[in-house]
């Protein structure tokens, strides 16, 4: 439970929070614990640490500083309060945070909670902190470690700095104009001077909340340390998500633009990752706390407030309201599976998705040049539906999860660690990986001559990892290709081809001036797509389509089916199919579901739920098109790999020995069977 307001009766609260089935509450920071322990009720500690993001109290601080950075441009706005390069800053906060953390430590509360949504600026929204001569000084000691000369850094930044103590990064404003002048002679674009400084924010912030989890630890070296209210993968606020999993032992993510899935990727299996319940529409609830604990959370917080009460809390006698009982059955009823699932080990398919900052960073630039000026007030809430790479991201992740397949995404980090090879993947996609480094392109290159097969969709690899156009694409050699130009195309350039169906939408193809060199492609528009070249053991596909309309058109069965028997013929013929089939009566995959596999001691699980797009109601602003269409009852097949004894564990009906299940699916409630070995 996550409440607002006090309580003057503190036993019948805990009274009541027990009756709807709830384990625990926060504590906020400087609450006393000892309520908690004599009631023998859970807590967990929130808000150690104010200075971690700029709200309530806070936000005059992030306003003034925005507000006078935009209207003149001076760097002395971009100082970040406080600066988290300045020891005088950790003198204070290491001493605070001991104290706070001795208060609970002897009571082993479930969890410690650095910050609710934390950020190096104010969500993910765009601001250029931090300029602070602490900043600098340490931004200066990285390059020389990255670049190990000024020469090598004036070659890589197309500078002309004397000395190291000269060196300083471009703001937003400065790059853009760089960016303006640029396209404007024909030259191609480096970001590096801006892109840099956006990587050393992000180690910045992960760095900072790796030094406030280790001051925990030595108080507390047991009691798991995370933060709240995670933000999407963005250039700003110190978003990469791959460096904040390295770095906590707990998150409550908003599942905005698949981080749920990129979390669940590079968090360890067991981590505790829990999400946040809002509102009163209980079906909906129902279906995204179902679909997260097969994701892996480990519980749920319920928010609490005097517009949306599950207990009347002001009121003598506490009463129950409506919500409070609603909520109470969903929690009930998945309670009653979740400690199945929790033992199990899930399956996940030998699948890799790019996770590549350094191409979030390239995508928020080129996307921001049709805002001009108004670059400041591309916000996190806008970015998240506007955001054209995030749709080229899911597009990806919503192809595999409709053909009956799991992945995990791969950072560039560990590319470049090797781990396409040391884990086993066979397929790895690049999603607009614009942005790459020529030891993941090494590795990418490896991974194919060893039997692996890569899929990429557009623009791949015609940047270094600093954001730095290059020439040629860095892998248009290895998917056989050749282009006239190596610039950003917003939006598609080659024409559409009409395969399968009528009612199939076409499919667009991305690139107008893509040719083939010795890559085979499949089909031709006005360019060529899904090109193909045998590289050693394995292949290289360059799709050359427009994967990014993929998530609208699966809402409105059969728009998206050209694109869903494609990517799945492709996989098929490179040896990844799905283990497990869903079929609807006319025999056709079943439509937007999710399947997963678990294995236990005794046997196998398969799960499979209605996966639609969550946040429909925010993207009808850009077109797509809601859930109607699959927010159904629907009569399935579901084909198991072999015979055997099946039960379906959340209705609790059997079936005899048998590889195939006529069954009807909720569009709210999962099927999870239970095949014995």
């Amino acid at each position: 439970m996550w409440s607002t307001g006090d309580v003057k009766n503190f036993p019948l609260w805990i009274e009541r929070l027990q009756e709807l089935g709830f384990t625990a509450e926060e504590c906020f920071r400087g609450r006393d614990p000892k309520p908690f322990i004599e009631q023998n009720f859970g807590f967990y500690v929130e808000n150690l640490v104010f200075e971690l993001c700029f709200l309530h109290s806070r936000q005059v601080l992030y306003d003034e500083d925005f507000k006078a950075y935009i209207s003149t441009r001076d760097k002395r706005f971009l100082v970040r309060k406080p600066c988290f390069h300045d020891p005088t800053y950790w003198e204070k906060a290491e001493k605070e945070l001991k104290e706070l953390v001795s208060i609970y430590a002897p009571y082993q509360p479930l969890l410690y909670d650095l910050r609710d949504e934390p950020s190096l600026g104010f969500f993910a929204n765009p601001m250029d902190y931090c300029f602070s001569p602490h900043t600098l000084r340490v931004f200066r000691e990285w390059l020389k470690t990255l670049y190990r000369s000024i020469e090598n850094l004036n070659r890589e930044w197309d500078t002309n700095f004397s000395h190291w103590d000269e060196v300083e990064p471009m703001t937003t404003y400065e790059i853009k104009e760089r960016e303006r002048k640029a396209l404007a002679e024909g030259r191609l674009e480096n970001y590096a001077p801006w892109a840099d400084h956006r990587e050393f924010m992000d180690i910045t912030f992960a760095s900072t909340l790796d030094r406030m989890r280790q001051i925990i630890r030595q108080i507390d070296p047991s009691t798991p340390v995370g933060i709240e209210g995670t933000q999407m993968p963005s250039a700003w606020g110190g978003y990469n998500l791959y460096l904040l999993s390295k770095v906590l032992d707990w998150v409550e993510p908003y599942d905005i633009c698949n981080s749920r899935e990129i979390f669940r990727s590079f968090f360890p299996q067991n981590a505790p990752i829990i999400s946040t319940v809002f509102g009163t529409d209980y079906n909906r609830i129902r279906r995204k706390l179902w679909w997260l604990l097969l994701h892996g959370d480990k519980g749920c917080l319920i928010w609490d407030d005097e517009h949306s009460r599950c207990i009347e809390k002001e009121k003598k006698d506490m009463p129950i309201t409506e919500r409070g009982r609603e909520l109470a059955k969903i929690i009930k009823e998945i309670k009653s599976v979740a400690t199945t699932i929790f033992q199990l080990h899930p399956i996940v398919d030998p699948i890799a998705i790019h996770y590549s900052q350094a191409s979030i960073r390239a995508h928020w630039m080129f996307d921001s040049r049709e805002d001009g000026d108004t670059w400041p007030r591309r916000f996190s809430s806008y970015e998240r539906v506007h955001s054209r790479f995030a749709k080229a991201r899911d597009g990806f992740v919503r192809l595999v999860e409709d053909i009956g397949l799991q992945y995990r995404f791969l950072s560039s980090e560990q590319i470049e660690n090797g781990e396409l090879l040391k884990g086993g993947y066979k397929v790895f996609l690049l999603p607009q990986s614009v942005a790459m480094s020529k030891k993941e392109c090494e590795e990418i290159e490896r991974f194919i001559r060893g039997g692996g097969i890569v899929i990429a969709d557009n623009m791949t690899a015609t940047m270094d990892e600093h954001c730095k156009r290059l020439s040629e694409g860095q892998l248009d050699e290895l998917f056989g290709i050749k282009r006239k130009s190596v610039g950003w195309h917003p939006e598609p350039e080659g024409g559409e081809l009409k395969v399968g169906k009528p009612e199939y939408s076409p499919l667009p193809v991305f690139e107008g001036d893509i040719e083939t060199t010795t890559g085979k492609a499949r089909y031709t528009a006005l360019a060529p797509a899904v090109i193909e070249k045998r590289v050693g053991r394995g292949k290289a596909i360059y799709l050359n389509l427009d994967i990014r309309i993929y998530p609208k058109l699966r809402l409105t069965p059969p728009q998206g089916y050209a694109f869903r028997e494609l990517f799945a013929n492709l996989l098929k013929e490179n040896g990844i199919k799905p283990t497990v089939i869903v079929r609807k009566e006319d025999g056709n995959i079943a439509d937007c579901m999710e399947v997963w596999r678990y294995k236990g001691k005794e046997a196998d699980y398969v799960a499979i739920i209605r996966n639609p797009e969550f946040a429909g109601e925010e993207l009808k602003q850009i077109g797509y098109p809601g859930n109607d269409a699959i927010e159904r009852e629907e009569k399935i097949e579901v084909i198991f790999p072999f015979k055997a004894k099946v039960s379906e564990i959340v209705s609790r009906r059997s079936f005899p020995s048998t590889n195939k299940v006529n069954i009807e699916l909720s569009p709210w409630y999962p099927l999870i069977f239970k095949i014995e070995r």
